[in-house]
């Protein structure tokens, strides 16, 4: 497999598990939903769609301005705005639209005052050029609010791979 078919297929599956397997701290548990938390999940869905959609500049209005993403490898790091534009770009070229799906077995994250986590390790599994593709998934994620509305500030993810590009 294609590094850059995993990596795609880790940013994409981060949104999804993020987005909807989120875990309230326990000083938060059997209490009212937490608003603000609810705003971090369509935060991160947002991300997800915009990324399955192939929306270049959806995707960019989920990450702060300083925002980053970091990678498996050495040098898989993206930071601001016109990297993150430069590798969304090629994540976007790596995958079949629309095409992914995500299965996580462990799920974890909070939220405390301006400050969100998740976490999440599972599969994902899609299509390359109609091709099936599957792999193992752990991602990240940190968010926090910039300018009063909710940012990713940075994602990361992992998977593993042979390390040997596959033509």
């Amino acid at each position: 497999m294609r590094r850059r078919t995993a990596v795609l297929s880790a940013l994409t599956g981060l949104a999804y598990a993020a987005a909807s397997t989120t875990k309230v701290p326990a000083a938060e548990e059997g209490s009212a939903v937490n608003p603000e938390l609810e705003k971090v999940k369509a935060l991160l869905k947002a991300h997800d769609e915009a990324l399955k959609g192939h929306d270049l500049e959806g995707v960019l209005k989920t990450f702060a301005k300083k925002g980053a993403v970091m990678g498996t490898g050495p040098g898989e790091i993206w930071s601001g705005t016109e990297e993150l534009k430069d590798a969304y770009t090629h994540f976007f070229e790596s995958f079949d639209k629309g095409e992914q799906q995500f299965e996580y077995q462990h799920k974890f994250g909070g939220l405390n005052g301006d400050m969100g986590w998740l976490m999440a390790s599972g599969n994902v599994n899609g299509k390359l050029k109609g091709k099936e593709v599957s792999l193992p998934l752990n991602i990240s994620i940190t968010a926090a609010k910039e300018e009063g509305a909710w940012k990713i500030f940075s994602l990361h993810f992992s998977t593993l791979t042979s390390g040997e590009e596959k033509k």
